[in-house]
């Protein structure tokens, strides 16, 4: 006696065990990170979030004074609601040639956050062209 099920289902198993390891394979090349932005998330850890956006803003068009006061408000905000920082992910990184993205998950006592790191080549570098935050997850893998 055959069951019509089985031979349905065992097949589908198998793709499953072959491709689905791809669907869920986090895609995240560290090669891809300018190296800005680990500094700013290690500074973030290490020194608190004004030394951090100070790191990320540096050589970028935001580096002005309002802009960094704001962003630096910004943060202070963030942690307020979300507790005190604790680490992070990086959830999808992308580079062409005139554009680099970097998504990250900042893990937080209470909740995470996410950030967007848009940068631009400026004198041979990547710099930061834009910050995106926020609160749910719109781009890369769950983990």
């Amino acid at each position: 006696m055959t069951r019509p099920y089985a031979v349905l289902f065992l097949p589908l198993v198998a793709l499953s065990l072959i491709f689905g390891g791809a669907a869920t394979a986090n895609e995240v090349d560290h090669a891809l990170i300018p190296p800005y932005v680990l500094r700013g998330l290690e500074d973030y850890k290490a020194k608190g979030y004004a030394t951090a956006v100070r790191t990320w803003l540096a050589e970028s068009p935001f580096e002005a004074a309002s802009t960094l006061a704001s962003n630096i408000a910004l943060f202070k905000n963030i942690e307020m609601l979300a507790g005190k920082y604790r680490s992070y992910d990086v959830l999808h990184t992308q580079e062409n040639p005139s554009a680099n993205l970097v998504y990250v998950r900042m893990n937080y006592e209470r909740m995470p956050g996410y950030i967007l790191f848009t940068s631009q080549r400026h004198n041979g570098r990547w710099v930061l062209s834009k910050i995106d935050l926020h609160k749910k997850q719109r781009l890369g893998q769950l983990r």
